[in-house]
């Protein structure tokens, strides 16, 4: 099964954001972007009315309203219209007209269109052509220079070669701040939403790295994750304002940064997800995810610079795999979150629907031509109710977690009695007494012996000195092995068991081993030392288990009571705390008992990969 740990995703992502940056430095020092002077505060003003427009046309409506017989299909039209118009053509448009006289040193054409070739000249000067670079953007920032006024400006639209149709709005004209003024009006809020998340998400990261949590927790992940989302998806909202992309006055880097941003918000979604998630098949398809829009990010890098698609282009394009992924992934969330009863889930899940809920709103109103798509209150409202909701969610735990700092202060405590407890003196003694008998036989048994004694001192004594260290399995399962042969070469009655081909996960250290105490001494030890104990490892959907069985006496659950730090009561508690375990206890009078431990997979690999 597809599995990413966290050292390997923060690889990824490290890969990801280097390489945007070296591929943004190269496209800055490749090409130039315009440059802008000051003029007058006002907005820009239409040159809608009064154009020239000559192009060939096969439109018979046309032709005979301007006295076309049907010989002369496919001959040049000219007429005066005004702006916006359609032209079905499989030419050329040409659209004329007289700039407007101005004192300023510099004008700028501002216009809108589906994405056509554009050709752009003064007094038969050509100053713009979007496909010079093989860029083609929908929105056009021209510069006029000031020995230029009062000349004939001559626009050149190509159509689509599928439709041969051409819509053009209209065109407006003004100086450097009359565009921005024009900008800000047009949407400069998202500037204002964008800053506000983008100061939140910096706050609060900056506030994470002070929440203290105990060695063996990253709750803290969630809100970290977040708030990184938080700050792109800010800037994300910064970008498609027209005012900074006004601003740059370049297409080319403005949609190269928000493709960026967009695969970026993608995989720290999917992050956000992954921190609540426990079943593992889950967490293979969110890690595949995450892959996938890595690759996505790569192939579209690729494409663009074969010039096989526009970083615009592919940017919308990556816009609607952002909403599937996040449609997609609310789907699996809501399964884990209720299906699998996970209720840490849940908040994130609803934030996630309130998000959608957003989004559909949006999608309505802009087909209803009431928004104007991305740009609507309606979704950044719900992007911020989204955050709001992630956020306060994700102080919760992590204050939770250093509220919890001082419970693990105590739990050390109980570590420490239980180490001094379990060291287990009248074992040792015990072991020592049956030792000098052997050595008195000259048995081959006491060199056995001898080792198991230092192998079980040894891991004691590492107890005492690294209190609550996360160790492998396979370490802890040396000392239970230690444990159980020098209770084996003590009565030859008993026996055991280890099937345990699964050990490369984490438990905290002498927290397992107790538990194979306490099955010898009040299970087997009741019926006279005659009996079994099998020690078993193995891989669930939701985590990695560890089971100890015993055909001993067995006891009523209901008693478990909390009478020593080696109880079992106070090892499940314990082992809850420290890795979110999920502990079962079943045990039958006369027949034996079955304990349970499931180690959660992610809260798992985050001990193993704990920096």
């Amino acid at each position: 099964m597809f599995r990413l740990n966290d050292r390997q995703l923060h690889i990824l992502l490290g890969i990801m954001f280097g390489a945007s940056v070296a591929i943004c430095a190269f496209f800055v020092w490749k090409q130039n972007p315009y440059s802008f002077i000051s003029g007058k505060v006002d907005s820009l003003h239409d040159i809608n009315e009064g154009w020239v427009a000559s192009y060939e046309t096969t439109d018979e409506d046309k032709l005979k309203k301007f006295g076309e017989d049907d010989n002369s299909k496919g001959k040049v039209i000219t007429e005066v219209l005004n702006l916006p118009n359609d032209f079905a053509t499989f030419e050329k448009v040409t659209l004329s007209q007289k700039l407007p006289d101005s004192q300023s040193e510099k004008l700028f054409i501002v216009f809108t269109t589906d994405g056509q070739h554009v050709k752009i000249s003064v007094n038969k000067e050509q100053l713009y052509d979007n496909k010079e670079s093989g860029d083609v953007f929908s929105y056009h920032i021209v510069e006029v220079p000031y020995e230029y006024r009062n000349g004939t400006l001559t626009i050149e639209l190509y159509p689509d070669d599928k439709t041969g149709m051409i819509h053009f709005d209209g065109v407006k004209i003004g100086t450097f701040n009359e565009l921005i003024w024009e900008s800000l009006v047009d949407n400069g809020y998202f500037v204002i939403f964008g800053f506000i998340l983008i100061l939140t998400g910096v706050i609060l990261l900056i506030v994470s790295s002070f929440i203290k949590v105990t060695k063996y927790s990253k709750k803290k992940r969630l809100l970290q994750y977040s708030s990184i989302e938080g700050i792109v998806v800010g800037a994300l909202f910064m970008f498609e304002s027209r005012l900074i992309r006004t601003l740059i006055n370049w297409e080319f880097i403005s949609y190269f940064v928000m493709y960026c941003e967009v695969t970026l918000t993608a995989v720290l979604h999917l992050l956000v997800l992954r921190c609540q998630i426990k079943k593992k098949r889950i967490l293979s398809v969110i890690d595949f995810g995450i892959l996938f829009f890595l690759i996505a990010f790569i192939s579209g890098i690729v494409l663009q610079w074969f010039e096989l698609i526009t970083f615009e282009g592919v940017y919308k394009f990556g816009l609607i795999l952002l909403g599937l992924c996040i449609f997609v992934y609310t789907l699996i969330m809501g399964t884990a979150s209720y299906d699998y009863k996970q209720k840490d889930g849940r908040p994130v899940f609803a934030a996630n629907i309130i998000f959608l809920i957003a989004a559909v709103i949006e999608l309505v109103l802009s087909l209803a031509g009431q928004e104007k798509g991305i740009n609507g209150l309606s979704l950044i409202a719900g992007v911020y109710i989204y955050f709001a909701v992630i956020w306060i969610y994700g102080i919760r735990k992590s204050v939770a977690s250093d509220e919890k700092t001082s419970e693990s202060e105590n739990d050390e405590q109980l570590i420490r009695e239980r180490v001094v407890e379990q060291f287990n003196p009248n074992l040792l003694f015990a072991s020592f007494q049956t030792l000098q008998t052997l050595i008195k036989n000259d048995s081959k048994k006491s060199i056995k012996m001898i080792y198991y004694i230092s192998v079980y001192v040894k891991n004691n004594l590492r107890a005492m000195s690294n209190q609550g260290e996360i160790i492998s399995f396979e370490e802890e399962l040396e000392h239970i092995m230690a444990y159980l042969q020098l209770q084996k070469v003590r009565s030859g009655n008993f026996g055991f068991m280890l099937e345990c081909k699964l050990k490369d996960f984490m438990v905290p250290r002498n927290t397992i081993e107790p538990i194979v105490e306490n099955a010898v001494q009040y299970g087997i030890a009741g019926k006279n030392n005659r009996g079994n104990v099998v020690v078993r490892s193995y891989e669930r959907e939701d985590g990695y288990a560890i089971q100890i069985i015993d055909d001993g006496i067995g006891f009523d659950t209901a008693h478990l009571k909390k009478h020593s730090s080696t109880s079992l009561k106070n090892l499940m508690e314990l082992l809850e705390s420290i890795c979110k375990a999920q502990c079962e206890i079943i045990s039958k009078e006369g027949k034996g008992t079955v304990v349970t431990v499931i180690l959660p997979v992610l809260d798992n690999d985050l001990l193993k990969h704990e920096d």
